[in-house]
This record gives C-alpha cells, structure tokens and sequence, in this order.
C-alpha cells in the first residue's frame, strides 16, 4: 500500500508522505500544518494533548527520541469527517534496532484539516531495554 516516513537529520525532522497533501507537510510545521488550531492529539495511553502547537511541540519530543518511524499504511476507511487507517509502524532506535507494531489511527476532520487524532498501538517495548 503506502508508506509514510518520519526521519531525524540532524537538527530537523523531515516528513515524506504520499497521498497527503504535500503542501500542508512541506515547509515548518509539517504535520502541524494538518491539524486545525484546538486540536485533540492522543498517542497511545498518554494523556491527550489540545492545541496545535502543544500538538506539534510532543510530537516533535517523541520524534527526536529515534531516528525514524515508517508507517505502512494497510487500509484506509473513510466516512463522512473520518478517516480510520490500519498501519504497521516500524520504529528505528538511534542505535538502528528496530521494532514493528500494529496501530490504527483514527482522523476526525474539520474543513479538511485534523481536528481530533488518535493514535492506537502499544509502544511499550520501544523503549524497553
């Protein structure tokens, strides 16, 4: 299906996604540049996080712990002002191990941006060791 890259280079993180608009991931902000300026973000068990650039700062926190994620898009539902996905993530530590877990993300849309994301996956062992 699709993959979608997160990479570490240095001092920024640069975001490659296909079948997104490219304009929106382009340029500062990335992802951010997708969510509506209230937005609800909750990864996993943490807590959620409301606003876009709270949104973007914990993103960007977690990012810098690897040094890549690559999502694999399996399926994609879409209904109305939602869009489900089924992915497997594969996580590269900064010291090249890997792990790969299944996930579903859940997008609910508001004028074409994200108003509410939340992401479904067990992370624990990633930072087990």
């Amino acid at each position: 299906m699709l993959d979608v890259e997160y990479a570490n280079t240095n001092s920024s993180t640069t975001v490659c996604s296909e079948g997104l608009p490219r304009d929106r991931f382009d340029g500062r902000g990335g992802f951010a540049n997708c969510l509506t300026e209230n937005c609800t973000f909750v990864y996993a068990n943490s807590d959620p996080v409301i606003d876009r650039a709270k949104t973007a700062a914990t993103s960007q926190n977690f990012l810098k712990q690897l040094a890549r994620i690559r999502h694999h898009i399996l399926t994609v539902w879409a209904f109305e002002d939602v869009i489900v996905s089924q992915i497997s993530v594969t996580y590269t530590r900064k010291d090249a191990s890997t792990l790969t877990v299944p996930a579903v993300t859940i997008w609910k849309l508001q004028e074409e941006l994200i108003d509410e994301c939340q992401i479904y996956v067990d992370a624990s062992p990633l930072f087990e060791r």
